[in-house]
């Protein structure tokens, strides 16, 4: 994190630096400008600078929810207090510093800088003497005098290098959970060694996707062994199919072959559904055994791999039998993902689109900057900043009994589509298609914020993801809308958008839902 006085060259060496660490770049003035649509002087001319310092202080908030990213502030940010202080705690935070002379030459013709008139040399001495305490606390303080962008950049890349955490990043979701979760590059590496931390057993059985058992399988087993485990590996087709009564019970014979007892591990190697039956499998035999998830699809790293939730489908509804059965340790790489198709890295972009909406725009703007061609730009990023996001809400609702169900956002809809279409629809595209009904759901509710439909319409459709449901049977759609496990007493439950996170619609006409799933059929809504 860089702030500084204006004209110290924030802007400028943080996108050099940016650029060296492989990071996205954010300059908050940028995106104060970019969501008011007029420019800095102009916020100040118009509406004063009180209301520039509070849309200052939102664009704070939203940048203390993410992480592992370059940020520029504005100067006057470190006078913001609490907003300062959440987005400091725990940064790299560095100053940058000029003598007032070298700012005023470099500020010479640069554009209107209200704060400044109408006396530019005596308001920089003037506000540098009133910043200086603030400044002296935000961090630690770099001299750009003689320096080039580069030359602070690169200083600035070094701190950071030398202060970061390196990688992997671990997540420790505590309390009742007890979950380690390591993200970033040698993840799976690890993998053994907090197994062999965490359990008193050393049996161990690998739940593979036929597609990873040579590759990811593989190297499991390696780092199993080496940690003194006693792994067997089992391969399984994924799939809503994989998910059912009959290959639960087939895994559980596996279990037994491979000598499995209560101090066993089950470790899950896949997309969502391995994970969901292999945690099922590990959640009911011998009344619960040990599990590690090592997701290996966008979708699943960023979703199923984290939160407890296992299940498998009956009688055609999704998940109508599960669990919550917290995993020990899931592991998650990104590396996995290089040689991913497009097409299957589209089927987790709407998961992180739905944390992005939940928790922090700014991962909605690196998702727009993805979205012009290059998918794998910051992938390791994005799915680092939904990790930390999902695991946010697990730890403080690991049972899904309260604020996590801000995660099932757009979800009602998209199982439905996923059901009605019997699951011939992927859940990636169900998501993005749900999301927007929700957003829709929350307009009409006077709960979501105007623009955001429209915003998350051009994102999805630039992700190359729909924005349209399929033209489905209403009456399947309706019934599979009716076994939703979030139906109460109250009638139907949809988590729809609201100012800063996400609110539970209770007893919504399914003819409403309709109407916000297919809006080009009209909208009749129904008080």
């Amino acid at each position: 994190m860089i702030t500084g006085f204006m004209g110290t060259g924030k802007t400028a060496a943080g996108r050099d630096a940016a650029a060296r660490l492989g990071l996205p770049f954010f300059d908050l003035d940028d995106v104060v400008e970019a969501r008011a649509g007029m420019t800095v002087s102009q916020l100040f001319d118009r509406l004063g600078e009180e209301e520039f310092r509070a849309r200052e202080r939102q664009v704070l908030a939203d940048a203390a929810q993410v992480s592992a990213a370059v940020i520029a502030t504005g100067g006057g940010a470190p006078l913001q207090g609490d907003y300062w202080t959440a987005l400091a705690d725990g940064a790299v935070a560095v100053v940058l510093e000029a003598g007032a002379e070298e700012i005023e030459r470099r500020l010479v013709g640069g554009g209107v800088r209200p704060l400044l008139a109408p006396d530019p040399p005596r308001r920089i001495r003037e506000l540098l003497a009133g910043r200086k305490h603030a400044y002296a606390a935000a961090g630690e303080p770099i001299a750009t005098d003689g320096l080039d962008a580069e030359a602070v950049g690169a200083r600035l890349a070094e701190r950071y290098r030398t202060v970061a955490q390196p990688s992997p990043l671990e997540v420790v979701v505590g309390g009742e959970v007890g979950t380690s979760v390591l993200v970033g590059e040698g993840a799976l590496d690890r993998v053994g060694e907090r197994i062999a931390g965490a359990v008193a057993g050393t049996s161990a059985v690998i739940v593979a996707d036929q597609a990873a058992v040579d590759g990811i399988g593989k190297q499991l087993q390696v780092g199993l062994e080496a940690a003194g485990l006693r792994p067997t590996v089992v391969a399984i087709r994924g799939g809503e199919e994989a998910k059912s009564v009959e290959r639960l019970a087939w895994l559980w014979e596996r279990f037994r072959d491979a000598g499995l007892d209560r101090t066993g591990t089950v470790v899950a190697v896949g997309g969502g559904t391995v994970l969901d039956i292999s945690g099922m499998a590990a959640a009911t035999y011998a009344r619960g055994i040990a599990l590690v998830n090592v997701p290996t699809t966008l979708l699943a790293m960023v979703d199923a791999g984290l939160g407890g939730k296992v299940g498998i489908n009956h009688a055609g509804v999704k998940n109508l039998a599960g669990a919550f059965h917290h995993p020990r340790v899931v592991a998650v790489d990104p590396a996995a993902l290089a040689s991913a198709p497009c097409p299957a890295i589209r089927g987790g972009l709407a998961e992180i689109a739905k944390v992005g909406v939940l928790a922090s725009p700014l991962v909605l703007d690196v998702l727009a900057d993805a979205s012009g061609g290059d998918l794998h730009r910051h992938l390791g990023w994005l799915v680092e900043q939904a990790v930390r996001i999902k695991a946010g809400y697990v730890a403080q609702d690991p049972f899904d009994r309260g604020v996590r169900a801000a995660l099932n956002l757009g979800h009602t809809f998209a199982h439905a589509i996923e059901a009605a279409s019997m699951y011939e629809v992927p859940h990636g595209e169900a998501v993005a298609v749900g999301l927007l009904a929700a957003a829709r759901l929350g307009t009409e509710a006077g709960l979501t914020p105007n623009g955001l439909e429209e915003r998350l319409t051009d994102l999805l459709v630039r992700l190359g993801l729909p924005a349209e449901c399929p033209d489905l049977p209403k009456e399947a759609v309706l019934a599979a809308m009716r076994s939703d496990k979030k139906w109460t007493s109250e009638g139907a439950a949809f988590i729809v958008p609201a100012a800063r996170g996400a609110f539970v619609l209770d007893g919504v006409d399914l003819r409403d839902a309709l109407a916000a799933l297919y809006p080009a059929r009209g909208r009749v809504f129904h008080g």
